[in-house]
């Protein structure tokens, strides 16, 4: 009885509180001005912070931090939601987390307590697409509710909500921006000519296991060094005519690394998260469609490798803010899990079209996003003690061959460095042995999984849709195993480490110095060509008119440079020597121009990365400079990225987009580019760009594609070649100075991409093609259709007219993830600066 007059009485504190909140803290209406969730009405990101604030101010259960600045220096802020109890515990209930995230750090005592009393963690995250805007704005409607409800209040004291009202707040920004200039006008609600995160766009959730965005890495500290939640939800829209929720369960496959207790708890969360939405009269929701539990790397699938519930809802969008009506006539259904647009056991309920709303976006997501916290309290101890059950179990199975595995520097110390940092990042332990220049990374941990997942080979399962039936190919992404992307040599370790190893705790890890040659003497520096790192160092050695030589093609190939003073690269001294070495050749730094459209390109954004990662110098090059022309006097190198040729000649239309950014190239800028090779300049196509020198410079060379949307002139295998998101097998010339660095074979990433057909006698020079026999091309993934590309060439250069033209057919640099082959587009633009590659 005294249990119960306890409780009552603290439950009667808390109601009044709350009573009390309601009257004192701002609704996001009256802190902001904004009719929040109207048609055409968006908060930008300093007045969704400024909320925040308020919120924080008014009220004892909100408290707001900012993590750190993001690309562009906006602050990136999390709101910590609970009661003010907790709140005012915070530092105990982390500390406890990080014990249950890691059972072996917790006692028998600690544990029972832990799923007697620990209230559960729980990370909703907003808006990481920006134009899918309906989530930044409902999370400002979300923290107050959670702030002054009373019933929310009540689950709150079992649950801490960690809210990011922004995954990418300069995205947010910059739709918020675009769509603001746009009402009123004919293109309002339209596609903003600008990838809408800095660099990679959409792509900022697909670098939840690479970490090289620097919000991915502020919310991987979140989830893997601070706050270890259980659960992990991130809020998505979808395309605007299918179902108008799609909600968990998913559909096949499963990823083998997922544990089926992670695929139990995204069923039940999903289940309880239909009830509620069709409690509410919401119609159109569905589930089992479209979302598979397969690719890792996103920001809900990278939680399910660290023994996390992911959870991913995608509601359907309206135009940006702007109302969009659909007939009935035109709704649709989807491949996978809901072939018509129909009443079905997954979708009981469908939306009989009419105008859809930002506002009805919002309605939808807050009763998604309530439902979650209300299980989260109603099954709080199921969720702490399947936590820690996870955790011991990844630790147990780590303990059987394989043990874990050895790393070494290998022939690109830059990729193996960068690798390691990566798992760093996602919170992986490693350590360094006596006398072992190698770093190893035990298995028996608590995310196990994670480095199993991107070590191991992809084989997408075979799933037909009746016995002897046609087979399901997969939806996006198939293969993404990491050594195999970076060339990185990594070995299991078959029998149990006894040695004590020293752990590895920085976020940017170093090889030991036993792994360091031996450094010598002398005024010149000498840098491996298959060392990632030496470009940067020889681009920034020209940047600074320093002298540089290179030596050889190949995998021996080197680079030479004059350094002022000792350099540290990797850890080591850098080899030095006092003589030139025989048949080294001097080389400059070419002008290089990165062409960025107006019809926004993420693989634009990707190698703008990439080159300012590697503080490689380059311009952007816009449609109205090609136009111009003249183009040799300016430029030695244009790269264009992966567009279609469509795109790059047409660019968007008028309807939507104003005048100045409307239109492409133009068959008038197409020729200037084609004046540019023939008077002497380099041009480097990727991918589908590649289609510029076929259409437009009439190279001896057939393209071989999947057809995809805008690649107009696609040519060859059709249909029966079907490779999404896989990494395949090339042989290398060596004689190219595309090759310098590389070895005699190579990893590529090949998404649906292009392959080249080269006829005997050709002037064209094969720099990387794939093995003859089908069965050596796939090393993880899918390929459906490989004969189409067996013996084919991968990468040429074609001389035209005084220049050439470089094509990559494969993603050279695919979401900053393949080092493998970073060196070989670093080679077809510097190399321009070579004289022996200048015609």
């Amino acid at each position: 009885m005294k249990r119960t007059i306890t409780s009552l009485a603290g439950l009667l504190a808390l109601t009044t509180s709350v009573l009390s909140a309601q009257t004192t803290v701002p609704t996001p209406r009256a802190a902001t001005g904004l009719d929040i969730g109207a048609d055409r009405v968006l908060a930008d990101w300093g007045q969704i912070t400024g909320y925040f604030a308020t919120l924080a101010k008014s009220s004892p259960a909100v408290r707001v931090d900012t993590l750190g600045p993001t690309t562009e220096g906006r602050p990136f802020v999390v709101a910590t939601i609970s009661t003010p109890e907790n709140l005012r515990r915070l530092s105990a209930i982390r500390s406890t987390q990080a014990m249950l995230a890691d059972p072996r750090r917790l006692g028998a005592a600690e544990e029972a307590r832990a799923i007697a009393e620990q209230p559960v963690v729980l990370v909703i995250s907003c808006n990481i697409h920006a134009t899918e805007i309906g989530s930044s704005q409902m999370a400002m409607e979300l923290a107050h509710r959670l702030a002054t409800n009373d019933t929310l209040q009540g689950y709150l004291r079992n649950v801490v909500v960690l809210l990011i009202p922004s995954m990418n707040p300069d995205g947010e920004q910059l739709v918020t921006d675009w769509y603001r200039k746009g009402v009123g006008t004919k293109w309002e609600g339209g596609p903003p000519p600008w990838v809408y995160h800095h660099y990679v766009g959409h792509d900022n959730n697909r670098d939840w296991y690479m970490m090289t965005q620097g919000e991915t890495k502020l919310v991987s500290r979140l989830l893997y060094q601070t706050w270890f939640p259980e659960i992990f939800y991130d809020v998505h829209q979808q395309g605007s005519n299918g179902m108008r929720i799609t909600v968990p369960p998913h559909v096949d496959p499963i990823d083998p690394y997922v544990d089926p207790l992670i695929v139990r708890g995204i069923n039940q969360i999903g289940a309880q998260m239909s009830w509620a939405l069709e409690s509410h009269g919401k119609s159109g929701v569905g589930d089992g469609a479209t979302y598979d539990l397969w690719w890792h790397g996103g920001a809900r699938s990278a939680p399910t490798r660290h023994n996390m519930i992911g959870l991913l809802t995608e509601a359907a969008s309206a135009r940006i803010a702007s109302p969009l009506t659909l007939k009935p006539e035109e709704l649709q259904g989807h491949a996978r899990g809901l072939p018509r647009y129909e009443r079905r056991v997954n979708f009981p309920n469908p939306w009989p079209g009419g105008t859809w709303r930002l506002r009805d976006i919002m309605d939808y997501e807050l009763i998604a996003a309530e439902a979650l916290v209300k299980l989260a309290s109603d099954q709080r101890g199921e969720y702490v003690r399947n936590y820690v059950a996870l955790g011991r179990k990844a630790i147990v199975a780590g303990s059987q061959a394989p043990f874990g595995y050895r790393v070494s520097a290998g022939r690109d110390p830059e990729a193996a460095r960068r690798m390691l940092e990566a798992l760093r990042w996602g919170g992986v332990e490693m350590g360094t042995m006596a006398g072992s220049g190698d770093v190893f990374i035990p298995l028996a941990q608590p995310y196990r999984a994670h480095v199993m997942d991107l070590f191991d080979v992809q084989r997408f399962p075979k799933m037909e849709r009746y016995p002897g039936g046609p087979v399901e190919p997969p939806y996006d992404v198939a293969g993404w195993t990491l050594p195999l992307q970076m060339g990185v040599t990594v070995t299991p370790i078959d029998s149990a480490v006894s040695a004590r190893l020293v752990p590895v705790t920085a976020m940017a890890p170093e090889f030991p110095s036993s792994a360091c040659a031996s450094a010598g003497a002398g005024s010149y520096v000498v840098l491996d060509a298959s060392d990632t790192r030496s470009y940067g160092i020889v681009a920034r050695a020209l940047a600074a008119h320093r002298e540089v030589r290179v030596k050889g093609n190949g995998s021996g190939a080197q680079f030479v440079t004059a350094a002022p003073s000792e350099r540290i690269v990797h850890g080591c001294v850098p080899r030095r020597t006092s003589t030139l070495p025989a048949g080294a050749r001097m080389t400059r730094l070419p002008r290089i121009a990165l062409y960025r459209s107006w019809t926004a390109s993420i693989d634009e954004g990707w190698t703008r990365f990439l080159l300012d990662q590697e503080r490689v110098p380059y311009v952007s090059l816009t449609d109205s400079v090609v136009k111009r022309g003249k183009l040799r006097d300016l430029y030695d190198v244009i790269l264009v990225p992966d567009m279609s040729f469509r795109e790059i000649r047409d660019g968007m239309s008028a309807s939507q987009v104003p005048p100045q950014y409307a239109g492409g190239l133009g068959d008038a800028g197409i020729a200037e580019l084609a004046a540019f090779v023939r008077a002497g300049g380099t041009l480097v196509l990727l991918d589908r760009a590649s289609e510029l020198a076929t259409a437009a410079l009439d190279v001896p060379v057939t393209r071989i594609t999947v057809p995809r949307q805008g690649d107009e002139n696609a040519q060859g295998a059709g249909s029966s070649l079907y490779a999404p998101g896989s990494i395949l097998r090339v042989l290398v010339d060596q004689s190219s100075h595309v090759s310098r660095g590389m070895g005699d074979s190579a990893a590529v990433y090949f998404t649906n991409s292009v392959t080249f057909d080269v006829p005997a006698g050709s002037a064209a020079q094969v720099i990387a093609r794939y093995p003859a026999q089908e069965s050596d091309i796939l090393l993880s993934g899918y390929l459906q259709g490989g004969s189409a590309i067996a013996g084919k060439a991968a990468a040429v250069e074609v001389p035209v007219g005084s220049g050439r033209v470089v094509m990559f057919g494969f993603r050279v640099q695919y979401r900053g993830q393949s080092y493998g082959t970073f060196k070989m587009l670093f080679n077809a633009l510097l190399g321009e600066g070579d004289s022996t590659t200048r015609r």
